[in-house]
């Protein structure tokens, strides 16, 4: 029988890597717009890029509790996460977390 160890994660909301779009800067996943008004568009909840330094981009992770994403071209990837979601690689705010 195999058994699982119970991890407690922390969340995107309460971490350091959770970063939003600069306020001059447009991001249709982060920030949409309404291509009726062109005004931002109000949503439920908010979604932010992760940008922890330990994110592997176009290629597979090393690590088995690694992580990295891709689109297909090798153009651009990102992970966009709502604040909720939760993370093993989580950093809080104090240097303790």
């Amino acid at each position: 029988m195999k058994t699982h160890n119970t991890l407690i994660m922390g969340i995107c909301d309460t971490c350091r890597y959770w970063i939003a779009p600069k306020e001059n800067e447009w991001d249709e996943i982060c920030k949409p717009i309404d291509m009726d008004t062109y005004d931002p568009m109000v949503m439920p909840f908010e979604v932010r890029e992760c940008k922890h330094p330990q994110l592997v981009k176009f290629e597979r992770t090393t690590e088995s509790n690694g992580f990295s994403v891709s689109d297909g071209s090798g153009y651009l990837a990102r992970l966009c996460t709502g604040p909720y979601f939760g993370c093993v690689r989580h950093k809080g705010f104090n240097k303790d977390d």
